[in-house]
């Protein structure tokens, strides 16, 4: 279970809001649902992203990625995001092997997911 899982680069809604900040991307199961921080996303810290520079890398697979909003993820969207994290190796290529086991089950029962940006 995510929820249980110790992570290095993601953290779960129970996580970000001990946190204290809103300065996390949440990824969102499924379209984005009017609201933010549902108790089923995972975060990451906007520090890290940067960081890791999965802009650029979700650009290129999301053409139309929005950083302040929200972007649609599909399917064949994900597979290319998880070849070029491969292709890059090193610290993207863990974060993306990381949000890997949610997006597959989130790929069981949703057609996409939603990137919240900042």
């Amino acid at each position: 279970m995510i929820g249980n899982m110790n992570m290095k680069y993601f953290c779960t809604e129970e996580q970000r809001k001990a946190s204290g900040s809103t300065g996390y991307f949440e990824f969102q199961k499924g379209r984005y649902k009017n609201k933010c921080w549902l108790s089923d996303s995972l975060n990451l810290r906007d520090e890290t992203f940067d960081k890791l520079g999965l802009e650029l890398l979700f650009i290129q697979a999301v053409p139309k990625f929005d950083y302040m909003g929200f972007t649609k993820v599909k399917k064949p969207q994900w597979k290319k995001i998880k070849q070029m994290a491969h292709a890059a190796g090193g610290e993207v290529e863990d974060a993306i092997a990381e949000l890997t086991p949610w997006a597959e089950e989130c790929f069981m029962e949703e057609t996409m997911f939603t990137v919240c940006g900042m």
